[in-house]
């Protein structure tokens, strides 16, 4: 997925998400959040190749709460491709959820302690959740290292998967962290 968006900085920010494309064509968003392929293992194969001229406004999309993943390999493998930011992509939120359709929060604050991580490491972080409340708790914590929040509500799981994903401003101008909302550069599936 390269979802681009224009910045008020006037840059253009990419979510890299190459898992995506390991799943088959047409899926929706939801495949995403289903143990069907090694998410942040794809980031790091397809990070050999990554040209590092293409590397500004570039976050990566990572599983926060992958419990296999060698956290120093794919910090290291990001700096080396040039990429300085990363965005917990897709959220624990909507990952781990109980019998009863709620978020898990030791998945959230797994997710929050690996983002503080990366940001200890200087990677700009994107925090992404399907819930707005936990945003002020994401600035508190990430501080000065946070680039923005992107809201991506449940119904955004129903998005097919296709060459891109809009991130639209969801923030007042002026705001000291930039907001952003997940909109399908594609369609939602046709109802039968």
């Amino acid at each position: 997925m390269s979802s681009r968006s224009d910045t008020r900085e006037g840059y253009c920010l990419a979510i890299y998400a190459p898992a995506l494309g390991s799943l088959p064509e047409g899926s929706m968003l939801v495949m995403a959040t289903l143990p069907v392929v090694d998410w942040n293992d794809c980031l790091l194969r397809d990070l050999r190749t990554f040209r590092k001229e293409r590397s500004a406004g570039v976050y990566a999309a990572i599983v926060m709460i992958d419990p296999f993943a060698c956290w120093e390999d794919l910090a290291d493998a990001l700096k080396e491709a040039g990429i300085k930011g990363i965005i917990n992509f897709p959220p624990a939120s909507l990952i781990e959820r109980s019998t009863t359709g709620t978020p898990i929060e030791s998945g959230q604050e797994i997710e929050l302690r690996r983002l503080e991580w990366f940001a200890n490491l200087d990677f700009r972080v994107l925090f992404a959740t399907d819930d707005i409340s936990k945003t002020a708790m994401a600035e508190r914590r990430i501080g000065s290292h946070l680039a923005g929040l992107v809201q991506m509500p449940e119904e955004a799981l129903k998005f097919v998967i296709g060459d891109g994903v809009d991130l639209v401003s969801a923030g007042k101008r002026g705001a000291p962290v930039a907001k952003f909302a997940l909109l399908s550069g594609t369609k939602p599936p046709a109802r039968k």
